[in-house]
């Protein structure tokens, strides 16, 4: 077809494409300046690069340059050689007197070499009249190209939307500047088009840019078959099938590709993103949409390249690419074949699932099919050991077994020593019936993978014997085996770092590798790889454990000791059954504690000494948690403190038990004579946890710890409750504290800094000291500054009580002072204010921690130690909560009300405790206590009535009833409940009546 540029109704019959609207400035005026010298320009690119529409382009500068002649313009698309002839023959007799004139053929055809060479001779004698040729093709007609070697060339790669045209494509088709258009597009024309939103309101961009995509690369290999070369044709549908990669990967199984290829791979076929510098490549588009629908293509048309790119992919370490492939390309023998060949790859990397699938749907299939080979049955057998499928890898071992000598010869030495320690590591010694190690395959020969796993299974031994394994990874030379989502070996080794630092006493509390361990962990376990799995919960669960946090997966330790007791690996089940102990204390179960250590003395051979000196240490913590001051003391008295430099788990049993006996003097003489043990790094996480379990006692010891290693014994709660001291019961010593507020409300307000009162010439307004009671009261949560400017003042206007606040606040911060490191005790966010818990002390809050074990019991409190909690509630609570004058009362008067309330619910819970333990004396003083407070509560006075009936007080009963009857007649005109005339009845009459029965 044959069109006059001169008529622009003919024009619109032309294929513009969008990148026609974008004018190419740099490239136009650089063709127009050497076209018209050359006389031949010589335009080649896949389809997609704006071919056409540079060739119109072209033609419309021709056209309106004064000095040329006409234009016309020859579709040749699917033309066959004669009809292109016809045409250029119609054109060449119009246009034979005017020089200067255009012709432009558009899409020239792959011709016969001898339609080839006409066409460039008819070429050159129109140049030789004075016509200018403008054409455009295919890459692959290289006859035309090679033939028009004096003609001005245009490659594909100049086609390419350029950067400093990125602006001008963004305007013209309101694409969004905040998109990386190279990263999408490689600069594609038509992919650069494809990203106009909104494009005849066809759907979504991205779905729009991925099946352009797919059009542009099914052109590309369209254009690479049709090449007599066919070698190129397959390198470009293993790139589709890899996605990306490097050159150097595809020559290491046997692909060469030649440097002129890469060079018209990088010139003629941009859009495989071959770079010459660093030889690698990548394919556009995302994995489940445009590159999926390429390989089906490719796969379809080349089906036996797909086993060689996944045989490329194992080989370069991309284990996850090549599954994927085979899961959706291959069928069940090819996989086994693969698994055959790169077993110990596919099941270090997570693949085992996909092998024992196909494996087992081959057997299902066939029947009676031909056993395995050697090779492949060892794949399958490693990647039955992933999956924790015993039954396969015990069948695929006796297949080795029988194949005997074959076997030795056609296995490979590094992938047998893989699988036995495979095995170790995940079944331990028990092993699967894997035939043991010959002579024949035993070489010097490794790899990352199988010194890893060698690590992971001395460690697991080292640990339970000798509390050591650092240096075993300190001679790994990687921690990395595959460049995969899941690197089996290398989570081994990266949990097993994260797991001795517990033991070398370098753990400073989880971090950014936890996160990171716990989503691997979730990968672990959406592919069934349990051993792995349960190994990192265990390693996850300890750290939070040993940190003082919560331990979230509570069955990790119970799941471990499970499955090791399933597979018979002693070591691992005592590793389970000690951390399990340690989690019973620290959730408050010392009687569970106890027994799991017990357990772990009973199962343990003396060779692991370092399990059962850490058991022996968990039964001293657990026995001291749960059992009386009595006994424990009494027990001090025989302890033999002669001793010295015994070893760390007899110094801290020695030094727990001393504390929690109160002999101050003999343990500070023990730690002094026994420093090494205390210090012992192996033993310093667990004594510290212990310490954090006992509680006040813990105490004693830190005192008398070094100063530079106090940190490292105590959790961050522990700091917190030094912090309280002041408002302890009992005869702690006095500790110097510097840079902390403490605040008293229980009684009458006091308020301290660093031990010194603060005065109310250091308030400067009486409001400031209002204001600091108000935000102690809510230590836990912020308050608006609308809502303390409505309770300090509440007779002034808004705006006036804003201001006011203002300066009192300025008035609070000058009287709190700043903490040591310079910040300020008071906190302001989001117009809000409270104080800073970690420097602002107060009995109220601790009254509420202390009401909150008692009442709600989550540590388990009971009998002695909920006694003792009880009397410190009772020390602490000096008076009704302070009111202060000047304000709006209400919210003091509730908080008032509701600590009055928690405090006679606590002296009714130890009175009853110390009624249980027979303590009279405890029982007597908490419900006087109450009663000091509370006189008009009915279960007040029935405890009360209990106790001093218990002690044979009848007389208190009757003066206790007596006056409870006459302050409800008088001040509420009721009467006693029934329960509580009962009572009475019972405790008084009753009595009455057995001593008239004795007289």
């Amino acid at each position: 077809m044959v069109n006059d540029l001169g008529n622009t109704d003919d024009l619109e019959l032309m294929p513009l494409g969008s990148s026609y609207t974008v004018r190419r400035d740099r490239l136009m005026n650089e063709l127009i300046a050497k076209g018209r010298k050359a006389g031949i320009v010589v335009l080649y690119a896949p389809d997609g690069f704006g071919k056409t529409s540079v060739l119109l382009q072209y033609a419309q500068e021709v056209k309106n340059d004064p000095t040329r002649g006409p234009v016309r313009i020859i579709e040749a698309d699917r033309a066959i050689g004669r009809e292109v002839f016809m045409q250029l023959e119609v054109v060449t007799e119009e246009l034979k007197d005017k020089p200067h004139s255009l012709i432009a053929i558009d899409n020239v055809p792959n011709l016969s070499q001898s339609e080839t060479e006409e066409l460039i001779d008819r070429i050159r004698s129109l140049r030789a009249m004075g016509v200018g040729v403008f054409m455009s093709c295919r890459p692959s007609n290289r006859q035309l190209i090679h033939g028009l070697g004096d003609s001005i060339k245009v490659n594909a790669q100049m086609l390419k939307v350029h950067a400093y045209e990125y602006s001008a494509w963004a305007s013209a088709f309101s694409i969004s500047t905040s998109l990386d258009f190279y990263q999408l597009t490689q600069g594609v024309p038509e992919l650069v088009s494809a990203m106009q939103s909104g494009l005849y309101g066809q759907g979504d961009v991205a779905q729009m840019l991925e099946n352009e995509i797919v059009n542009i690369y099914g052109a590309a290999l369209v254009d690479l078959a049709s090449l007599e070369n066919n070698a190129l044709f397959s390198v470009a549908c293993l790139m589709v099938l890899m996605g990306e990669g490097n050159i150097s990967e595809l020559e290491a199984c046997g692909v060469r590709l030649s440097a002129i290829d890469q060079s018209y791979l990088v010139r003629d076929y941009p859009i495989f993103g071959v770079d010459p510098a660093d030889r690698s490549f990548t394919c556009l588009g995302t994995e489940d949409n445009a590159r999926l629908r390429l390989r089906k293509l490719v796969a379809e048309i080349r089906p036996e390249l797909v086993v060689r790119a996944a045989r490329i992919l194992i080989k370069a370490g991309r284990c996850d690419t090549a599954m994927d492939l085979a899961d959706a390309f291959l069928d069940r023998s090819a996989v086994l074949e693969l698994a055959g060949q790169y077993g110990v790859d596919l099941a270090l990397t997570g693949h085992g699932g996909d092998v024992c699938r196909a494996a087992l749907g081959k057997t299902e299939s066939d029947g009676q099919a031909s056993e395995p080979t050697p090779d492949e049955a060892l794949g399958i057998y490693l990647a039955a050991v992933r999956v924790s499928n015993t039954k396969l890898a015990r069948y695929m071992a006796s297949i080795i077994e029988h194949a005997g000598e074959q076997a030795i010869c056609e296995l490979d030495p590094v992938s047998w020593k893989v699988a036995h320690a495979f095995t170790a590591a995940c079944y331990g010694d028990g092993g699967l019936g894997l035939p043991a190690s010959h002579a024949t395959l035993e070489s010097e020969a490794s790899c990352a993978a199988l010194d890893m796993l060698s690590a992971h299974v001395e460690i697991k031994q080292w640990l339970t014997e000798r509390a050591k394994g650092g240096e075993i990874l300190a001679g790994l030379k990687t921690d990395k085996a595959y460049d995969c989502e899941l690197d089996i070996a290398g989570t081994f080794v990266r949990a097993d770092r994260m797991l001795t630092e517990l033991f070398d006493g370098s753990y400073a509390g989880t971090d950014e590798r936890d996160d990171e361990m716990a989503l691997t962990l979730e990968a672990l376990e959406a592919r069934g790889i349990r051993a792995l799995a349960i190994w990192v919960r265990m390693v996850l669960s300890a750290r939070r454990l040993l940190a003082g946090m919560p331990v979230t997966d509570e069955q990790a330790f119970n799941e471990l000791d499970r499955f090791a007791v399933r597979v018979r690996d002693n070591q691992v089940q005592l590793f389970g059954l000690i951390l399990e102990g340690w989690q019973s204390l620290a959730e408050g179960r010392p009687v569970n504690a106890k027994f799991r250590a017990v357990q772990v003395l009973r199962l343990a051979e003396e060779s692991i000494g370092y399990i059962r000196d850490n058991a022996l240490l968990l039964e001293r913590a657990a026995y001291l948690r749960n059992t009386s001051m009595v006994s424990v003391r009494e027990e001090a008295e025989l302890l033999d403190l002669s001793r010295t430099q015994v070893g760390g788990a007899e110094a801290w049993m020695v030094a727990l038990h001393l504390a929690s006996a109160g002999r101050d003097s003999d343990l500070a003489a023990w730690m002094s004579m026994n420093r090494p043990g205390i210090l012992d790094p192996s033993y310093r996480l667990f004594a510290r946890l212990a310490m954090h379990c006992l509680g006040e006692p813990a105490a004693r010891i830190r005192k008398k710890l070094p100063v530079r290693e106090l940190s490292r014994y105590s959790l961050r709660v522990d700091f917190e409750g030094e912090g309280e001291r002041l408002f302890q019961a009992g005869d702690a010593e006095g500790v110097d504290v510097i840079g902390h507020i403490e605040i008293r409300m229980f009684g009458a307000f006091r308020a301290e800094r660093d031990g010194f009162p603060i005065t109310d010439k250091m308030w400067r307004r009486k409001k400031a000291a209002t204001l600091a009671e108000r935000l102690a009261l809510g230590m836990d949560a912020l308050v608006d500054r609308e809502t303390l400017a409505m309770e300090l003042w509440p007779h002034a206007e808004f705006n006036s009580a804003r201001n006011n606040l203002y300066s009192t606040i300025s008035r609070l911060r000058s009287a709190l002072g700043p903490t040591p490191d310079g910040k300020s005790c008071v906190l302001i966010q989001n117009e809000c204010i409270g104080l800073n818990g970690d420097y602002v002390k107060t009995d109220v809050r601790l009254f509420d921690q202390i009401s909150r074990e008692v009442l709600g019991n989550r540590t388990g409190a009971r009998g002695p130690h909920l006694i003792e909690l009880c009397l410190k509630i009772e020390q602490l609570y000096a008076g009704p909560l302070y009111v202060p004058n000047g304000c709006n009362p209400t919210y003091f008067l509730r908080m008032r009300r509701i600590m009055e309330s928690k405090y006679i619910d606590c002296m009714i819970r130890g009175a009853n405790a110390a009624l249980e333990e027979n303590d009279l004396q405890s029982a007597v003083w908490l419900v006087e206590s109450g009663l000091r407070q509370e006189t008009a509560r009915e279960d007040m006075v029935r405890c009360a009535m209990r106790v001093y009936g218990a002690a044979g007080r009848r007389r208190d009963i009757v003066e206790l009833y007596s006056g409870h009857m006459h302050h409800l007649r008088e001040q509420v005109n009721g009467v006693p409940e029934p329960e509580t005339r009962r009572l009475y009845e019972r405790l008084v009459e009753g009595r009455l009546n057995r001593v008239l029965v004795e007289r």
